[in-house]
């Protein structure tokens, strides 16, 4: 899946995201990674949602169903761009994430076929990144790392490389599709908290929202089903020819078919009531 020329994808850097983020990725003719924004201390870009410890029941659905695994910093103040960030290398954390991986997905279907082979060489060089940037060289490496077993094959360019103009979120993202030529902006739903569609629209760029919901498989635990776990959660359990299917385009919506579809319904409106809200924000 090599994407849909025209169509853009703009998502800060991710460590190992999630399956909804690849479904992205697989739409996008270009892939903006903004890298020169603030980062936050409590969001996604340096850690990732994985499966509860063997032996701990997964909670009711009023607590949360999975733990974070951090990448350490080293000295991160507020104020700083993610692609001068340092991950701590006094810190063993490449080892330890490894180790926790293969402790919690070894036993698995799909984990030691389709994910351990990528994971051991990833953290083998991840652990000897150090001094600014190399948490961005981290996170890219993670975000690319199942590109090849899902078939795709995204035109990447950082945020830092282009002009940063306008003066907030919004006008940043339409400039970014000016500047690549863009006439599509595919945006995960959570960014409806603060994109303007009106300005898309001045510029004659539509505006989809995502509406990807992948299907529950087997995660190997009694108790709900638990969303929102990383890539390495879905490719232990799933084969990942059944995921490729997950990231072919609705064949009715606007990627359907080899050229432009016409809009239904549902995508037809720029800035239409998505129907759920995703995980994030850009």
């Amino acid at each position: 899946m090599s994407g849909h020329p025209g169509v853009l994808v703009a998502e800060q850097p991710h460590y190992l995201p999630w399956v909804d983020f690849y479904e992205q990725v697989a739409r996008a003719g270009t892939l903006v990674v903004l890298d020169d924004v603030q980062w936050l201390r409590r969001g996604w870009q340096r850690r990732t949602r994985v499966a509860l410890p063997h032996g701990v029941p997964t909670p009711p659905p009023s607590e949360p169903g999975f733990q974070w695994l951090s990448i350490p910093l080293e000295d991160p103040h507020r104020d700083t761009r993610i692609r001068d960030l340092a991950v701590d290398s006094s810190q063993p954390w490449a080892r330890k994430h490894l180790q926790a991986l293969v402790t919690l997905y070894g036993g698995r279907p799909h984990f030691r076929a389709q994910v351990l082979p990528l994971l051991e060489p990833f953290y083998d060089t991840a652990a000897r990144e150090s001094g600014p940037g190399s948490l961005l060289r981290v996170l890219l490496s993670s975000m690319a790392l199942f590109h090849a077993p899902l078939g795709l094959t995204p035109n990447l360019v950082c945020s830092s490389t282009l002009e940063r103009r306008g003066e907030d979120k919004t006008q940043r993202l339409v400039e970014y599709c000016l500047q690549t030529g863009a006439h599509t902006y595919y945006s995960g739903t959570g960014s409806t908290v603060y994109l303007k569609p009106e300005r898309f629209r001045e510029v004659d760029v539509r505006l989809l929202w995502q509406r990807f919901r992948h299907p529950d498989y087997a995660q190997g635990r009694e108790g709900r089903f638990v969303t929102g776990l990383s890539i390495v959660d879905v490719l232990a359990n799933v084969p990942v020819e059944t995921v490729r299917t997950w990231l072919q385009p609705s064949p009715w919506g606007p990627f359907a078919g080899d050229g432009p579809q016409p809009l239904q319904p549902a995508d037809a409106e720029v800035g239409a009531e998505p129907a759920g809200l995703s995980k994030r924000t850009k």
